[in-house]
This record gives C-alpha cells, sequence and structure tokens, in this order.
C-alpha cells in the first residue's frame, strides 16, 4: 500500500512538473523581451522565421518551443534531455515598412536565470544571420 502511495505521489510530481515547466518557459519568454541582443536584417519577418531550424540545427541547438504568432523560439542545447546548458530565447518581429527584421537573441539557463556575461550563442545565431540577411 506504501509503494502505491508513494508512485501516485511520484507520478502527480511528475504531471505538475511537467505542466508548470511549460507555463514557466512561456512566462519566461515574455518577461525576458528586450534584455537580450538586438540586430536587424533586410530580410522578412517570414523569411528570417524559416531560416532559424536550419541555424539552430547547424549551431548544435534543437528548437524545444515556438510561437509564430507572438514571434519567439525557445532553443536548447541538442543533447540537452533534462534541460541542463543554457537555452536561447529567440524573438523575431518586423519592423518598419520596408519588410525588415528585428531579432533579438536571450540566453538563459534552465533555472531561469540571465546570464549576461554567457553571450555566445547570441554572437552565433546572429552570425549565422548575418551570413543570410544583409544587416542593417
Amino acid at each position: 500500500m506504501r509503494r502505491r502511495t508513494f508512485l501516485a505521489l511520484l507520478a502527480g510530481a511528475a504531471i505538475t512538473g511537467g505542466v508548470s515547466g511549460c507555463s514557466t518557459t512561456a512566462n519566461s519568454a515574455a518577461s525576458s523581451r528586450g534584455t537580450g541582443v538586438r540586430f536587424s536584417y533586410a530580410a522578412p519577418f517570414e523569411k528570417v522565421w524559416a531560416a532559424l531550424p536550419e541555424i539552430l540545427r547547424e549551431l548544435g541547438m534543437k528548437i524545444t518551443r515556438e510561437d509564430m504568432a507572438e514571434g519567439y523560439v525557445v532553443a536548447d542545447p541538442a543533447g540537452s534531455t533534462f534541460g541542463t546548458g543554457v537555452s536561447a530565447l529567440i524573438y523575431v518581429e518586423p519592423i518598419g515598412t520596408r519588410g525588415n527584421s528585428r531579432v533579438e537573441v536571450v540566453s538563459k539557463g534552465t533555472l531561469g536565470i540571465n546570464f549576461t556575461d554567457i553571450t555566445d550563442e547570441a554572437k552565433s545565431i546572429h552570425g549565422q544571420l548575418a551570413q543570410r540577411f544583409k544587416r542593417l
């Protein structure tokens, strides 16, 4: 009987942790905007958005969450099963009337802590974008 109770509690904790993890990612994405490295590109939103999966794959990252309507992507290191390492939150938004876009990359620890000195992800992602699109 004790074993069943323990297993039931463990299963409940796993489900609760999984659900709260998703909402934490969404909240983290919304609250992180404006804190990263930003560059503008001479390319429409759709082209920049379409290039991100390939860029992230080339950099050894996998997309763990994306919301095109909100304009953000969350990417983790490809070998990260349990969220170890540094996540990159990437925001893409159209700017102006000439079909340009702004991309912001925020590096975050898996515990939701900003690492202002860890900008390798931002440099790498913006470097790959600059190879494909002209920076403004």
